[in-house]
């Protein structure tokens, strides 16, 4: 299918705008390339896309390597004696189920807080090396398994070659075909003004949709009123 729970694949997008713009198919290729570049400009700056990844731990220096598509985490675990042993705040931030546990429901796992959560232990550690891209644990966990709840750059290194296809917010295709336009321009050395104006339009669409994550009046009033604090009113 082209579309799941308000998602489609690029593959779909590519050929939609290409029936739209009356663009030949043989530069599926080439218009791919861009559409990867796009979803990557999105993802970084405007759309962020999270997600979980199972890693497992090199026990030769004991490090984890960053998935391809990584940008940052939000949480992270280590499977420790039968428990997830949590280095960050959110200590509850598994999905019940995630590819990558071999016969496992991450549901039947009790977490552990650890030194990122309130009155958590602090027997273990983990470090971040963003150079290396990877993280660096210490050697005392009963168990190789990480898992990672990350922002992801929508895209991953493999995407370009691979036979499964990346997919995207519908509400992000308005923005997609804007930055397509774009980079044609640009790559074709389009005249400046043109290529100004598909400038202006990209930013436009795409200003549109983080508009649809702004908070309505409503929820901003309800944050207001929680977070106020109540004073006796004094009569006189």
């Amino acid at each position: 299918m082209a579309q799941r729970n308000g998602l489609i694949t690029l593959q779909a997008f590519l050929h939609k705008y290409f029936q739209k713009v009356g663009i030949d198919e043989d530069d599926f290729d080439r218009y791919h390339k861009i559409g990867c570049e796009g979803l990557k400009e999105l993802s970084i700056f405007h759309l962020p896309m999270v997600t979980n990844a199972v890693l497992s731990i090199d026990t030769t220096n004991y490090t984890a390597d960053y998935p391809d598509d990584y940008i940052n985490y939000l949480a992270i675990a280590v499977e420790n004696g039968g428990k997830w042993w949590t280095f960050t705040r959110s200590h509850t931030m598994v999905d019940k189920t995630v590819a990558g546990i071999d016969g496992e429901d991450l549901g039947e796992y009790n977490y552990v807080a650890g030194a990122g959560s309130v009155g958590g232990g602090n027997e273990f550690y983990f470090d971040d090396d963003p150079k290396g891209r990877r993280f660096l644990f210490d050697e005392a966990y009963s168990s190789n398994t990480v898992i990672i709840r990350y922002v992801s750059s929508g895209v991953e290194s493999v995407s370009y070659a691979s036979d499964t296809d990346v997919q995207f917010p519908i509400q992000a295709e308005s923005s997609m075909e804007k930055y397509i336009r774009w980079m044609v321009c640009e790559y074709d050395d389009g005249p400046a003004g043109e290529c100004e104006r598909r400038k202006n339009q990209y930013e436009e669409a795409v200003l549109m949709m983080r508009n649809l994550d702004l908070p309505t009046a409503d929820e901003v009033r309800d944050l207001w009123l929680g977070s106020s604090n109540q004073t006796f009113i004094r009569l006189p």
